[in-house]
């Protein structure tokens, strides 16, 4: 039988294994630190409107699909439970609206998947509250409805996003870009990175260090 990869023997196209691994990783790397020289303010600024919501009484949301989707629950947990087992604090009121299968399917059914966040928005979301939309493409409908409800009902808006930031960019308050486009992985990897280091602002910005 004819072979028309090679794959088994430890390439692909020409291109070795240890050569993917080595390029992933450091284009990864080298899109992170571009993000980092471009945002630093940013992220502060965002890590300074989550720890005064929270001095403030008020609690944060998360909202996202498929692998932001899991981020989204990734965050708001290492809020509630613990980021760092050497930093005592008390749990902070965080919720991934992505979390709860039966509102998600009731609200996809009844009322249109673009409007479940929004719906669990107006459920849990209160004045003086923030939420942060997670989206690689910047244009996930039910993310930016989600935001579009906060900001005209009282909270905070900020958002991870990907590629030029697309339509989501218009309805928060500070939003943090990745410059890639393609494929969501290495954004989600720069999401993730940043959103420890709001954890990490937050909690000293509160006084947990």
């Amino acid at each position: 039988m004819e072979r028309n990869c090679n794959c088994s023997e430890g390439s692909c196209g020409g291109t070795r294994y240890e050569e993917i691994v080595l390029d992933t990783l450091l284009y990864s790397a080298r899109l992170k630190e571009t993000v980092a020289r471009q945002n630093s303010d940013v992220i502060v600024a965002m890590a300074r409107l989550i720890a005064d919501t929270f001095s403030g009484g008020g609690q944060v949301l998360f909202c996202g699909n498929g692998g932001s989707a899991a981020d989204a629950q990734h965050l708001a947990a290492e809020l509630t439970i613990r980021y760092r087992s050497t930093v005592k604090r008390r749990a902070l009121p965080a919720i991934a609206l992505s979390t709860d299968t039966s509102a998600l399917t009731a609200g996809g059914n009844d009322l249109g998947f673009d409007e479940v966040f929004a719906r669990l928005t107006e459920a849990y979301g209160r004045p003086g509250d923030l939420i942060l939309g997670l989206s690689t493409s910047g244009n996930s409908p039910n993310v930016q409805k989600a935001l579009e409800y906060a900001r005209n009902h009282g909270m905070k808006t900020l958002a991870l996003l990907g590629c030029d930031g697309g339509t989501i960019l218009h309805y928060a308050d500070l939003a943090v870009v990745v410059p890639h486009t393609g494929s969501a992985d290495r954004i989600q990897e720069c999401h993730i990175a940043i959103g420890h280091v709001i954890i990490d602002l937050v909690e000293k910005m509160m006084g947990y260090c």
